[in-house]
């Protein structure tokens, strides 16, 4: 099983700094097995240094099992491919990659060159907001009990955290900063709405390689409240921008009573302020009025809400305690409401995930191993404690996901639509949605932090025993400026695109778990919001997981 996923799946496999790292080749039948740094190839035969001296082996017999497989194939030294190997697994089994073969191999009889020293990272952090500090020293705490590699926290003077790894002599030591000096990485507030530059061009950049430059540690929501009177279901972002703009100053216009709106906002360089240009504002290409009332605080706010007539503002969802919350849907019209699912699967637009920015880009992997440890369920609790919302993966309501089907039969379908609506509606009809979702295709920083935090709690999720020999869809929703056969399309590719990706990402789980996995596209039938790609592009692409 685990030999055809490795074949199966065809990953670019970019340069990592494993050089130090050792080798395992193991037979197929598991009898054989050398570790050692590879001196040397002939074609047939691949030389390793080991313990006792150089052995050979032959290639065609042997799979090649650790993190240095990764970079010995891409550094391309020997001319080895992955096709040389029966399988190659990397990450101790927890990735596999398949190398793109070179057009002309070489080969090389000379030892490798000498292996460089120990490989080390000092790297100091700040905070965008001075908050964010209890949830990484929550998470340093988690980590270092967690005991996945070596590690030293001084939980009296908790500004210094250390880790190890023996078998890749690799040590990193994260120092906190103070005040408002920059750190080597940042925890910053990371909207996935607005325009940012594309960082990563396929699945495999986020998911396989590394480092990456943004992960996502925490995750908050902001909510729209109305006053009582105002008496409309849901409102959308554009017209949110609208009413902030002055543009819009009658709640008639959006389908409510004839009444002047009277939207508040906090003080200028608030969070809440600054949050409502980047998720509102920036994205709809307006400014806030000057007219615009200004209130003292989150807490002044939420109390004129209910006292003032026709008002409205952009609260924290923790914040708007007994304020009428407003679903808000985007430009598709998909009306989504703040419950806990579509907080964490991203549907709900108004989400503000908070990440780590790396402006230094480390030397090891241990970083990338540290922040990933955010997305696992031993990270949640505490990072929830800290005030955050608890983003361990979740089943979504049966409920919720049959009237999302059962809308599909009383939807007005064009004849390109409706093949693909029926598809969707016999492959989900016995399913459940789990709330993983990706954002598919060339994605920015943000975008891509957010994916690999995803794929992290999504194979910790098929890990546990209640989803063993389960069938796993990757659904692909998308919209696209060149017509609803194109958007078909890139749903498709970008839901294959992911399935093979996360195949790689988590071999050993699909292994271990018996696990089938299948890739879906169906356009813009059925979805369950509406997305605005950072990065430009005529068709917007969001993979959903579905299970049965």
């Amino acid at each position: 099983m685990l030999k055809k996923i490795a074949t199966a799946l065809l990953c670019t496999a970019a340069p990592v700094a494993l050089i130090a790292e050792p080798v395992e080749l193991r037979s197929s039948d598991g009898f054989i097995s050398v570790v050692g740094e590879v001196v040397g190839f002939n074609g047939v035969m691949l030389s390793v240094e080991t313990s006792v001296g150089v052995v050979s082996v032959p290639i065609s017999e042997v799979g090649c099992y650790g993190n240095a497989c990764l970079s010995l194939l891409a550094e391309n030294d020997y001319g080895l491919t992955a096709d040389n190997f029966t399988e190659v697994v990397v990450g101790g089994g927890a990735q596999t990659a398949v190398a793109t073969p070179p057009a002309q191999p070489t080969v090389v009889d000379e030892p490798a060159a000498t292996p460089v020293g120990p490989r080390e990272d000092n790297m100091t952090v700040s905070f965008e907001d001075p908050e964010f500090e209890g949830l990484f020293q929550a998470l340093a705490q988690a980590y270092s009990s967690a005991g996945n590699v070596t590690s030293d926290l001084d939980l009296a003077t908790p500004d210094e955290f250390t880790l190890s790894n023996p078998a890749s002599n690799a040590t990193a030591t994260l120092s906190t900063t103070s005040g408002q000096d920059d750190g080597d990485i940042e925890l910053v507030i990371a909207p996935l709405t607005g325009t940012a530059s594309r960082e990563h061009q396929s699945p495999a950049d986020w998911s396989l390689t590394g480092p990456i430059n943004y992960q996502l540690l925490g995750l908050k929501a902001f909510a729209v409240v109305i006053a009582p009177d105002v008496g409309i279901p849901s409102l959308s972002l554009d017209d949110l921008a609208g009413i902030y703009a002055s543009e819009i100053t009658n709640w008639s216009e959006v389908g409510g009573p004839d009444q002047r709106i009277l939207p508040l906002q906090a003080p200028v360089n608030t969070t809440i302020r600054n949050e409502l240009i980047r998720l509102v504002m920036d994205p709809a290409n307006k400014e806030i009025a000057n007219n615009v009332l200004t209130m003292a605080d989150e807490a002044a706010i939420t109390a004129s809400i209910n006292q003032f007539p026709g008002s409205i503002s952009l609260v924290t969802l923790d914040g708007a305690m007994d304020s009428n919350v407003l679903p808000v849907s985007g430009e598709c019209g998909q009306v989504v409401t703040p419950e806990p699912f579509n907080l964490i699967s991203g549907d709900y637009p108004l989400i503000r995930p908070v990440m780590a920015r790396f402006d230094t880009s480390p030397n090891t992997s241990l970083m990338t191993e540290f922040f990933d440890f955010a997305s696992t369920s031993a990270a949640q609790a505490p990072i929830a404690a800290e005030g955050f919302i608890n983003r361990q993966p979740t089943t979504q309501n049966p409920l919720t996901n049959d009237n999302r089907l059962l809308a599909i039969l009383q939807s007005e379908l064009t004849d390109v639509q409706r093949p693909a609506a029926a598809q969707m509606f016999e492959v989900l009809f016995d399913a459940d949605r789990l709330s993983p979702t990706m954002i598919g295709g060339a994605v920015s920083g943000p975008e891509g932090g957010w994916n690999r935090s995803m794929f992290r709690g999504l194979a910790e999720t098929l890990a546990d025993d209640a989803y063993a020999g389960r069938e796993v869809f990757f659904v692909g929703l998308a919209e696209s400026d060149s017509g609803e056969q194109a958007a078909i399309d890139a749903s498709a590719q970008a839901a294959a695109e992911m399935q093979a990706a996360f195949g790689a990402f988590a071999s050993d789980v699909i292994f271990a778990n018996d696990l089938q996995l299948s890739a879906y596209g169906f356009g813009n039938v059925a979805q369950a919001t509406c997305y605005r790609a950072q990065v430009a592009s005529d068709t917007r692409s969001r993979v959903e997981i579905w299970v049965r």
